[in-house]
């Protein structure tokens, strides 16, 4: 069963260099010096303390996805429309897609642009970064959540055996019932700990160990669990916040998504995180002060201010 991976960023290729490490067939959408470096070195990947560089089928072309049973879509969720778009007319009518976006829109979307298309929802807590042109190292953690979004991925075989192929690369998998429950909690830690990482320069593990900063992390994220639970979503409670602060305590030095895009001068993912929570409080006529406040700040860094 053949793989493509749609975003070459630090997530979409460590889990294709662990995926191409297990003998899987997989085929990388890039671009760029990255690109130029994936065909001319292959993927450097530093993981565990070792070292190792793999070969990659890689291309700028989206056709190179064509012949791939799964597309895993690991690129931004700020990226993830135009991906669609590239998408559209490239991969086969048969495909099912993967997301890994943070937030809990893309589900929506690619079941919007492929309404005949299997789709299931994935949460990857994972810590990794660009160190160069084809070149990942992978600081943390690596787990994928996977849950059917809609009919056709819950009756799919194939989610079954993507499964067994993450498992067989070393990556913990489990299958998850409830697609949004999933999603918001991993939204939960999201709006704790992203923009005050990016906004401080610090690790998420030292804004949990400090107490000031551990305070407005819970404050966020608890305001972000009673919007949760005003919209109906299901199986999420005060633990949930609390093993998010014990799993952040215990982190290594890991590099929020948010905290490399500002250092990258590109577009956060501010509006999807904390900016999802301030959109569907103010729609239901309530206020969530400190993730509003984290919005206007991380906007205010995003803008030179």
């Amino acid at each position: 069963m053949r793989i493509g991976i749609a975003g070459a960023g630090a997530v979409g290729c460590h889990y294709a260099a662990a995926l191409i490490g297990s003998g899987a067939d997989v085929f990388l959408l890039a671009r760029g010096e990255h690109l130029q470096a994936l065909r001319n070195r292959g993927l450097v990947w530093e993981s565990n303390g070792q070292c190792r560089t793999l070969s990659v089928q890689s291309d700028d072309d989206a056709s190179i996805l064509r012949s791939c049973q799964i597309i895993v879509l690991a690129c931004k969720v700020t990226q993830l429309r135009t991906m669609l778009d590239q998408l559209a007319t490239s991969v086969g009518e048969q495909a099912l897609f993967l997301t890994l976006q943070n937030g809990v829109v893309a589900p929506e979307w690619v079941a919007a642009r492929f309404p005949d298309a299997p789709v299931v929802a994935g949460t990857a807590f994972i810590g990794a970064r660009l160190i160069g042109p084809g070149r990942i190292l992978h600081t943390a953690a690596g787990g994928i959540r996977m849950a059917a979004w809609n009919t056709l991925a819950s009756k799919d075989e194939r989610v079954v055996r993507l499964k067994d192929m993450l498992r067989k690369a070393g990556v913990p998998v489990r299958i998850e019932q409830d697609a949004l429950s999933m999603l918001w909690r991993k939204l939960l830690w999201n709006c704790g700990f992203n923009a005050i990482t990016a906004l401080t320069r610090r690790f998420a593990k030292d804004i949990a160990a400090r107490t000031e900063t551990a305070q407005v992390a819970m404050d966020a994220m608890h305001e972000a669990l009673a919007i949760a639970r005003a919209l109906g979503v299901r199986g999420l409670g005060d633990e949930d916040v609390r093993k998010h602060m014990e799993v952040t305590l215990a982190m290594g030095p890991v590099k929020t998504s948010m905290w490399q895009d500002l250092e990258r001068g590109r577009p956060t993912e501010i509006d999807y995180i904390n900016g999802q929570i301030v959109r569907d409080a103010q729609a239901i006529g309530q206020d969530v002060p400190v993730n509003r406040m984290l919005v206007a700040l991380m906007h205010a860094v995003e803008g030179g201010v």
